[in-house]
C-alpha cells in the first residue's frame, strides 16, 4: 500500500471511530431537540396574548376598526412587523421545520451511524440548516406584534 493509501486508509479508520463514538450522542441530542421544540410549539399555539387593538392603538373605545392603512404606501411597520403569509403557508412553513429540522436529519443520522460514513452527515447538516432557517422565519411569524393587531386588517 502506498503513504497515500495507508493515509486515507487511516484517515477513514479515524472517521469511523468519530462517528461510532459522537454518532449516538448527536442523535441523542437531535430527538431531545425535536421533543422540546414540539412541546414548544404546542405552548405558543395555547398562548392568550394581553395586547389587543385598543393596546395596541391606545384607544380604549370598546369597538376599533381601522378603515385605512394610510396614504398610499406602506409604513415601516406593515414592511418590518408582518409577514402577509396565508394561515397554509404558515402551517406549511411549520412543517418543513419539522421535517427539514429534525425528522430527516434523524433518519439521515440513523443511516450515518449504520454506515459509518460521513456523507449521511454531512446531508444531515445541510437539511438541518434548511429547518433551522424554517424554525426562525416560523418563529418571527408566529409571534404576535401590537402593531400588527392594528396593521393586518382593514375593514
Amino acid at each position: 500500500m502506498s503513504a497515500a493509501g495507508s493515509s486515507a486508509a487511516g484517515s477513514l479508520a479515524g472517521e469511523m471511530a468519530f462517528v461510532r463514538v459522537v454518532g449516538p450522542a448527536a442523535l441523542a441530542l437531535t430527538l431531545a431537540a425535536w421533543a422540546l421544540r414540539m412541546l414548544a410549539l404546542r405552548r405558543n399555539a395555547r398562548i392568550r396574548h394581553k395586547s389587543d387593538l385598543q393596546s395596541a392603538t391606545g384607544i380604549r373605545a370598546a369597538q376599533l376598526v381601522q378603515k385605512s392603512m394610510g396614504m398610499s404606501a406602506g409604513s415601516f411597520n406593515t414592511r418590518e412587523f408582518f409577514h402577509r403569509a396565508s394561515l397554509a403557508a404558515i402551517k406549511r412553513v411549520r412543517l418543513a421545520l419539522v421535517i427539514f429540522g429534525f425528522a430527516l436529519p434523524s433518519l439521515l443520522a440513523l443511516a450515518g451511524i449504520a454506515s459509518g460514513g460521513a456523507l449521511p452527515w454531512l446531508i444531515a447538516v445541510a437539511v438541518q440548516a434548511l429547518g433551522l432557517v424554517a424554525d426562525r422565519w416560523f418563529f418571527f411569524a408566529q409571534a404576535k406584534h401590537p402593531q400588527n393587531l392594528y396593521y393586518q386588517v382593514v375593514s
